[in-house]
């Protein structure tokens, strides 16, 4: 019976999905965000994103790859090529390092090639030439057309299970080949296929890379019987139907009809073979047809949750586009059966689902911020994963997170910003559990894999690091802010002995500010001051600072912006300041950081850290000239091409950035709940908050000209602070604002409506 039923819905589901059909048999969803989205959008330049499909927080991201080595092809392809390889199942979006790119998949047609062969020369192997053209993207749907085989590519995705549909011309030998040696920057140790059926193969890789040493397990149905199924091993075909070997590849052979599909179901597990196994079967019942719609109506879903009129087409276009980018990441890292694996064990997630992929250094400024607004279940997932590492596997709150382990990319302690977030926005977190986790972090000394020693026992003995270490500077800073954060989860669970502790250590700041040169400066350990340092070259600022980039840190001070104004001089002397960095170009020798890109003045919107700085206007009583920083970088910074953002997007952040630009406010620091007022770009916008309510963002007389706000009001009820509150927002309401085409410099000017933040207001 319940067979049956099943074979109803999926009746229902295929007339309802044939009858709202085009020509091309693409299903039509009545209310189409989608249409907004170009998953093109990034694939060029240093974007480092994927055009392929895949649905929100999903485990797989099935994209075609054109090459899997050099900085441009950290997500496995990059719009200037025009041929590929084949189509793998994982990938990193926007990442500025890589790994991943798990078990590619292939069609050809005619003789068997057993490499892929050279990019440029595709006749070398079985690659074949592609053109934009003839190539589709949507979310949670790729196409292409195979030039050199007549082939047409389709593919989308399930929560564990890649769905393959090659179209293919009549052939006596149409192939499908599987490669589970193809890896993006990594390195392969072992490979496996079997086949157990005509219509069923599987098999495994075992890497080392970015994401620690892993397993990816795969178990693969096709729809209709192969003709015939070989395997080679180290490049030489085998007579085995079970072949073990560094490089193994598999080749299935078919007869095929003109515009003859077959569809191939490919289930991957980190865990185990039967939890590939599990996996495929959990979908095995979704034709491909079915998968693409569930997928689109999931990502309907998703970005239905804001809805926009007015701005440009372009503007709609990078505004959605950038929410289908921030749920991209982290992805699901848990079997149909719960199991996991983290830190090379395997675990069962009990009371949550578990995800990997944390970009937490990137992404706590504003991608989390955004998600736990919009979806809190997945932000309390989120925690609860990060939180395991330290309740479970008895390991520390990881930097970067990649396929359950800690590639302790970058710097601090970035995961506690991400779960304090969380509990602020009502998720269901153990408080208690998440103090332990985060205070443990905040006395364990990890080896940063991109930036060295982390110099957290030095922080602890001296209250600051010391020059000697790399980074002293960023690091110093960053620990600053994340202790002040550690802080107030202690005095929300009722430790007043930890909160002081974390609230001294969220002063430290303080030790490396210089007050004769008015900025950070690095300090030896014995306190003293360390010299001169060459300023118009790039190197010598890499010792001290993350990407070289001084102009970013000199203001990262989120929780203490304030105090940090007083430090400088007042408000006159910050806002001159402010003033000379967006407007004094830099004149730098040597080669820059990749990270550092994107310049107005001496700021780089491609580096993370100074992301809030074009929102500090607001605290010097001159929020005018943050409308119209922020509206410059909006037009400048980013557009719907290939290239459309000048840097990484980073799973995420650079898009989060944009769209919270968008609406008109910016989280400058996470944890204090207050939303710095910028110039919104939309005439609407609407945005479901998960719970239950609805905030609306209205600009009135907006345009490209009227970029200045005259005047606020929320629920009709005019307010004259330059900032607004989460708990403002997570009641819903309406947010109006009256634009013009000059400043309105008594806006947010006076004390009370300016935005505080200092730590003596804690003490």
């Amino acid at each position: 019976m319940k067979r049956n039923s099943l074979l109803l819905l999926q009746l229902i589901l295929i007339i309802s999905l044939f009858t709202s059909c085009k020509s091309d048999d693409k299903p039509i969803i009545k209310e189409k965000p989608i249409n907004n989205v170009d998953p093109f959008i990034g694939t060029g330049g240093i974007v480092h994103t994927f055009p392929g499909a895949t649905i929100p927080f999903s485990m797989i991201q099935l994209s075609p790859d054109t090459d899997t080595k050099g900085w441009n092809w950290c997500s496995g392809y990059h719009y200037s090529d025009s041929t590929l390889k084949g189509f793998s199942h994982t990938h990193l979006s926007g990442t500025g390092w890589s790994d991943l790119g798990d078990i590619l998949v292939m069609p050809t047609v005619g003789e068997l090639q057993i490499t892929a062969g050279e990019k440029d020369k595709p006749d070398t192997g079985w690659r074949s030439r592609f053109s934009h053209e003839n190539e589709k993207a949507e979310a949670g749907f790729y196409k292409v057309y195979l030039e050199d085989y007549n082939v047409t590519a389709e593919l989308t995705a399930g929560k564990r299970v890649g769905f393959h549909k090659y179209i293919f011309p009549e052939s006596e030998k149409a192939n499908i080949i599987f490669d589970p040696t193809n890896i993006i920057f990594g390195k392969v140790l072992e490979t496996k296929i079997e086949t157990t059926s005509a219509t069923e193969i599987s098999g495994y890789c075992l890497s080392e890379g970015w994401g620690g040493r892993r397993y990816v397990y795969f178990s693969a149905e096709f729809s209709k019987p192969y003709d015939a199924f070989k395997i080679t091993k180290a490049g030489k075909f085998s007579k085995h139907l079970k072949v073990i070997d560094k490089d193994v590849k598999g080749f299935a052979t078919f007869r095929t009809r003109e515009g003859e599909s077959i569809e191939v179901k490919v289930g991957i597990s980190a865990v185990s073979a039967n939890g590939a196994l599990l996996n495929l079967r959990s979908e095995k019942d979704n034709s491909f047809a079915l998968a693409q719609l569930n997928a689109q109506n999931q990502w309907n879903g998703i970005l239905s949750k804001f809805k926009v009129e007015g701005g440009t087409k372009e503007q709609r276009r990078i505004f959605y586009t950038g929410v289908y980018h921030n749920f991209i990441a982290p992805n699901l890292s848990m079997d149909i059966d719960g199991k996991y694996v983290a830190l090379g064990k395997s675990f069962k997630a009990e009371g949550f689902t578990n995800y990997s992929s944390f970009s937490t250094w990137d992404t706590f400024r504003a991608t989390k911020p955004l998600i736990s607004f919009l979806t809190p279940e997945y932000s309390q997932d989120f925690s609860r994963s990060l939180i395991a590492r330290y309740k479970d596997a008895g390991d520390h709150l990881p930097l970067w997170e990649l396929c359950g382990v800690d590639n302790t990319c970058m710097i601090g302690y970035p995961s506690v910003p991400v779960i304090y977030d969380a509990i602020q926005k009502g998720a269901d977190i153990d408080k208690k559990e998440a103090f332990a986790a985060m205070d443990d972090i905040a006395h364990f000394n990890k080896v940063s894999s991109s930036d060295g020693d982390g110099g957290l026992n030095e922080y602890i003995k001296l209250g600051y690091v010391p020059a000697h270490i790399p980074k002293n500077i960023s690091k110093t800073l960053e620990y600053a802010y994340e202790d002040w954060v550690i802080a107030q989860l202690a005095k929300d669970i009722g430790d007043i002995d930890k909160y002081n502790y974390y609230m001294k250590r969220a002063n430290n700041f303080r030790n490396i500010y210089h007050p004769e040169r008015k900025m950070f400066w690095p300090k030896k350990a014995n306190g003293e001051w360390f010299g001169d340092i060459v300023m118009d070259q790039w190197e010598p600022l890499q010792d001290h600072w993350i990407s070289g980039n001084k102009w970013a840190y000199d203001y990262f001070v989120p929780h203490a912006v304030s105090d940090l104004i007083e430090l400088k001089g007042g408000k006159v002397a910050f806002a001159k300041e402010l003033d000379q960095l967006f407007s004094v170009e830099l004149e730098m020798k040597g080669e820059e950081h990749a990270d550092i890109s994107g310049f107005v003045g001496s700021y780089a919107h491609g580096d993370e850290p100074g992301h809030a700085n074009p929102y500090l206007y607001n605290y010097v009583g001159e929020a005018w000239k943050t409308q119209a920083m922020v509206r410059k970088l909006m037009a400048e910074m980013y557009s719907d091409k290939p290239d459309g953002m000048i840097n990484n997007e980073d799973c995420g952040q650079m898009s989060a950035w944009y769209i919270f630009s968008a609406m008109g406010f910016y989280p400058v620091c996470p944890g204090d709940k207050q939303y710095i007022i910028g110039s919104p770009i939309f005439d609407r916008v609407s945005m479901d908050l998960g719970n239950g309510r609805t905030f609306i963002v209205v600009a009135k007389n907006n345009s490209d000209k009227n970029k200045y706000v005259q005047s606020l009001s929320l629920n009709g009820k005019e307010i004259t602070t330059s900032y607004i509150t989460q708990d403002q927002i997570s009641e819903g309401g309406v947010l109006t604002f009256k634009m013009g085409p000059k400043p309105n410099k008594a806006f947010g000017a006076k004390e009370g409506d300016i935005p505080v933040s200092s730590l003596q207001l804690d003490n």
